[in-house]
């Protein structure tokens, strides 16, 4: 395939041992920091995971498991930031359909980059900050 993937394997990462020269195994990557890097996002829909894309514009791809994540996965969709698929039930073809439109797709590629404008225009670190200060 022509993508490279990083892939997040928590403590199971000793299991994999034929991986792909395009792909990296690892237990754990700092995805604040490797976010911004990437083109798109495929995750379990966790409510950081989710804010984290939107924040740095990256569409996603969400295949939930539990709570919050099957809500990410329907809001997803509904608002044009990237898909919801089932975690098993799919084929490389329809995956591979979504990351293309995920990499391609003007629209989504806008709605990310204003959804990510407006959330930096909050200044979140900076108010958070100023609030932890008044506590001190």
């Amino acid at each position: 395939t022509r993508y490279r993937a990083l892939v997040n394997v928590g403590g199971y990462k000793d299991q994999y041992t034929d991986v792909p020269g395009n792909v990296i195994v690892d237990s754990w990557f700092p995805q604040p920091s490797v976010i911004p890097q990437v083109d798109a996002v495929i995750h379990h829909g966790g409510n950081n995971s989710f804010t984290e894309c939107l924040y740095f514009g990256k569409p996603a791809i969400i295949m939930p498991y539990v709570w919050d994540g099957h809500d990410n996965a329907t809001r997803v969709e509904e608002t044009g930031h990237g898909f919801g698929m089932p975690r098993y039930d799919w084929t490389d073809a329809e995956l591979v359909a979504k990351i293309e439109t995920c990499l391609t797709d003007p629209a989504m590629k806008a709605k990310l980059a204003k959804t990510s404008a407006q959330m930096h225009a909050q200044n979140g670190p900076e108010k958070a900050a100023g609030l932890l200060e008044t506590l001190l």
